[in-house]
């Protein structure tokens, strides 16, 4: 059985589960014991094969030339999707509108905003040793240095290839072991779906939150099945863009029901390079930049719920210099949270609220219970929407293998 057909098993199993568990405060926490577990065993491979891998990565970049091409293109391409998404969820949520949530604060854990001044000092430290036990959410610190690594093993190959291969062994030797956790997919799939399902059978007065729920949703899927697959094939060369899809599904799939893009990567990383054919290099490079910068998925998302706190705290209409604003600052915001790769919608609103101001500052509470899964659906449409992007770079920049076609391979 294929992956997308076990991780969807796992997920009807959690349903199940999910639904058949009593609301009580002794299951909630037996269940958050299990997450917190399932967690630490996807995530246990993830930091070290991404330091291995990008100094790898680099350095072959730089020796078939194309590590600018790669990286600006990258770029223009991340920029341009996160503002199209912004702008698509702020005239959603202006314009349409998805009515008033009742102004009845939730709970939520303390939300860390990682302040430029910090994330100077953990990117930069004294002793760059520091970065390897770091904080394990915190990509940036790890990044940097292996990026050093990666630029300086082009030089002189006598000296350097013994590096190079002793990255390049490890980074192939964790792959294989990632590989060997991503068996545990389907269980831990199934432990999230119903953890989900009994935390929101937990919320009172939960069909407040539908409408706007709902509305997200459709948006994401119109993205995801339509508008996506629409420029993939008008860009691979009138090729069926359905087999792209399918050949993400799974990594999609994992995303959603995580709700974090980093206990996903592992998951991503194998379907980029078995299901999608994008080269080790290219996705060793990129995909762990799109994770923490790349987030236009949390923008739209950013926007619609801002919005949707505005009206909810106000009886007149948004107006423009409201929507405006709102896009704006969800655009920008979307490239300051590379400390917050799990939690990036939940800090972009703390932010947000905080630079609105007006008494709206904890607005964003009201929106507190649904929370989590406000946030698989920005984890899904962000890694749909980095994957999509990096397979259209990747095809411009001539980093496909011939004949190479996606295709649902495991």
């Amino acid at each position: 059985m294929k992956a997308p057909y076990r991780y969807l098993t796992g997920i009807a199993l959690g349903l199940a589960v999910g639904f058949l568990l009593n609301t009580g405060n002794a299951v909630a926490s037996v269940l958050t014991v299990v997450v917190d577990l399932a967690v630490r065993l996807g995530r246990y491979l993830i930091l070290p094969l991404i330091f291995f891998s990008l100094p790898v990565a680099i350095t072959r970049l730089r020796r078939i030339s194309m590590l600018g091409t790669l990286c600006r293109r990258s770029s223009l391409a991340a920029l341009f999707a996160s503002a199209v998404l912004t702008l698509i969820g702020t005239l959603a949520a202006w314009l349409i509108g998805f009515g008033r949530i009742p102004v009845i604060p939730g709970i939520a854990q303390d939300i860390p905003v990682v302040t430029l001044g910090t994330l100077v000092q953990e990117t930069l430290r004294m002793n760059s040793f520091r970065v390897l036990v770091g904080n394990s959410s915190f990509l940036l610190p790890l990044l940097v240095p292996a990026f050093i690594l990666g630029w300086h093993m082009y030089h002189d190959r006598e000296i350097a290839e013994p590096t190079f291969n002793f990255f390049d062994s490890i980074s192939r030797i964790l792959y294989r072991a990632n590989r060997f956790m991503l068996v545990l997919m389907p269980g831990m799939l199934m432990i999230f779906t119903a953890a989900v399902i009994v935390e929101s059978r937990r919320v009172v007065d939960f069909q407040r939150f539908l409408p706007l729920l709902g509305m997200i949703l459709l948006i994401t899927i119109v993205l995801i099945g339509g508008v996506y697959p629409l420029l993939i094939w008008v860009a691979g060369g009138r090729r069926s863009p359905w087999k792209a899809l399918s050949g993400m599904s799974g990594a999609l799939l994992g995303a959603f029901i995580s709700g974090s893009p980093l206990f996903n990567y592992g998951n991503l990383t194998r379907h980029l390079k078995e299901n999608l054919n994008i080269p080790r290099h290219s996705a060793a490079l990129i995909a762990p930049v799109y994770m923490m910068f790349a987030r236009a998925g949390t923008a739209m998302i950013t926007a619609i719920c801002m919005l949707t706190v505005i009206r909810s705290y106000s009886s007149l209409e948004i107006t423009l210099f409201q929507a405006a604003w709102t896009a704006l600052f969800s655009f920008l915001i979307s490239f300051a949270l590379p400390a917050t790769p799990d939690r990036g919608l939940a800090t972009a609103m703390v932010m947000l609220g905080s630079l609105y101001g007006r008494g709206l500052d904890d607005g964003w509470l009201i929106l507190a219970p649904a929370l989590p899964l406000f946030a698989m659906l920005t984890a899904v449409l962000d890694t749909a929407t980095g994957a999509m992007l990096l397979l259209l770079v990747n095809r411009r920049s001539g980093q496909e293998e011939d004949g190479a076609v996606p295709a649902v391979r495991f």
